[in-house]
């Protein structure tokens, strides 16, 4: 199958070592809530929770190529500034060497700040200069780039627009790494395409071989024009247009195009996307791979990066896990541990977390409904599921009538429910601790002053929500009515 073969070529690219030149920049996250309008003016009112700053642009692209188990060399500029000095924290803070990068007093460090509440952003503020680098710093750029190139694997060109990334300064770093025989691979911006000859592969977005090649891409007809015209532009073995979630389009020189559909997963930000994709695809020419499997990596790499709020890294594990051999349901379920993990990673993007539990023995109407509803509370809805040995101390025999895998199962192949977890207490507190919910939801008739988990729940700052039940469906009236129609 291709996974576990994907799997075996991951393993080659750890270790690799990847140049990185292009147009580095801060990312400011501004975390906020947003729960009311403001008297002066029709627009809401952000209450800042949280402010972090992580490396933006081809910082974000070194900060991929480490978490995907390869060692970055960052070479940029950076301003003699406050932003500055919280990129260099940043990077030291994540492992990155900051020693390759060019500090200058009359170019500020490139700001991007984004205001983020409830996992959206709600507007992104720009603080930077688009004019091209002087030929004096340039150089001094350049020569610390030139020094590496030999001493790596592959070399990306990260181009954002920002004046680093002149025809002229491309031109240096693609001959020096043909010299060298290393991979180029350029993240490409604007519309003269031709700075980039010589590169080994561009990997343009669908907007941006629009622009680049003054073709419409709203057809197969379309999109096999841009592929092959920027082909001969670039005079390049490949080209990789990504389509979002239509996946990617391979072109090669004298072969047919390979194209790889796009993986279906819940987009909370593409941002930094690209970033990733052509991280991973770096790593994989470093190793040798074969460019179809290459491709395929940083399609699923993409497709997890779209899954985070605001720049983050794709991590190694996290892609070696999505290339098990599992069906969609069984990847919502998860032990405490991995637990542990996904809800650090939702609480700092901001999500809102709806938590339930449960014995779910014998799938009804009553429970999809409940669930559906407990979901609509939220961002993700985590089910606690009590294990065999549980249930049969609460329910006595003969349950459960269903064993804890295939409930598990059935309860993940829903919709509405993101992550399944096995718990074997008679009540849920351990979990409630793990996820500190915003909402714990409860069906049945319940009252919340006799709840026992409801200190608990109080103590992490959440609130319980009791659903009705569905009138007349219960797993006993289905198991009741079962018997009484036997032998008819």
């Amino acid at each position: 199958m291709l996974e576990s073969h994907l799997k075996k070529e991951l393993q080659k690219i750890k270790g690799k070592k990847v140049l990185v030149f292009g147009d580095l920049m801060l990312d400011e996250h501004i975390w906020s809530h947003v729960n009311r309008i403001s008297p002066e003016a029709p627009v809401v009112v952000a209450d800042v929770s949280k402010i972090t700053h992580v490396p933006g642009g081809s910082g974000n692209v070194a900060n991929n190529i480490l978490t995907l188990g390869g060692t970055p060399i960052l070479v940029g500029l950076i301003g003699n500034d406050s932003s500055g000095i919280k990129l260099v924290q940043a990077l030291k803070i994540l492992g990155i060497n900051e020693k390759y990068l060019i500090k200058n007093s009359e170019r500020p460090t490139i700001l991007k700040s984004r205001l983020i509440a409830s996992g959206q952003q709600i507007v992104r503020v720009d603080r930077e200069l688009k004019e091209i680098i002087s030929h004096k710093l340039s150089k001094k750029i350049l020569l610390r780039a030139v020094n590496q190139i030999r001493k790596v694997d592959a070399v990306i060109i990260s181009d954002y627009g920002k004046g680093l990334t002149s025809k002229e300064n491309c031109q240096v770093i693609i001959r020096a790494a043909n010299k060298y025989k290393k991979p180029v691979l350029v993240d490409p911006k604007g519309t003269d395409y031709k700075k980039y000859e010589g590169a080994t592969i561009i990997t343009p977005n669908l907007k941006e071989a629009e622009a680049a090649t003054n073709i419409k891409i709203n057809s197969e007809k379309g999109l096999l024009k841009a592929g092959e015209k920027l082909l001969k532009t670039i005079n390049s073995p490949f080209v990789l247009i990504t389509r979002s979630e239509k996946g990617m389009s391979l072109f090669r020189k004298k072969e047919e195009p390979i194209h790889i559909p796009g993986i279906p997963r819940q987009v909370f930000d593409i941002t930094g996307a690209g970033d990733t994709v052509i991280a991973m695809l770096a790593l994989s020419f470093s190793s040798g791979m074969k460019i179809s499997d290459a491709v395929h990596l940083a399609n699923d790499a993409g497709s997890i990066k779209v899954t985070k709020i605001a720049t983050q890294p794709v991590y190694y594990k996290e892609l070696e896990d999505s290339l098990v051999e599992k069906d969609p349901a069984s990847k919502k379920i998860k032990n405490r541990e991995e637990l542990k993990e996904i809800v650090k990673q939702l609480r700092s993007s901001d999500m809102k977390i709806v938590f339930t539990n449960g014995c779910f023995d014998i799938l009804h109407l009553g429970h999809v409904r409940y669930l559906k509803e407990a979901k609509n509370l939220g961002d993700v809805l985590i089910v606690g599921l009590n294990s065999d040995a549980s249930v049969k101390k609460l329910k006595g025999f003969p349950r459960p009538y269903l064993p804890e895998h295939e409930r598990a199962e059935i309860l993940a192949s829903l919709e509405s429910v993101d992550y399944v977890v096995v718990f074997n207490e008679n009540r849920p507190d351990n979990l409630i601790k793990i996820v500190k919910p915003a909402f714990h939801v409860k069906g049945g008739d319940y009252k919340i002053s006799e709840l026992p988990e409801r200190d608990i729940v109080k103590k992490f700052g959440g609130e319980i929500i009791v659903i009705p039940p569905v009138e007349g469906k219960s797993t006993t009236n289905i198991v009741e009515k079962i018997k009484s129609t036997a032998g008819n």
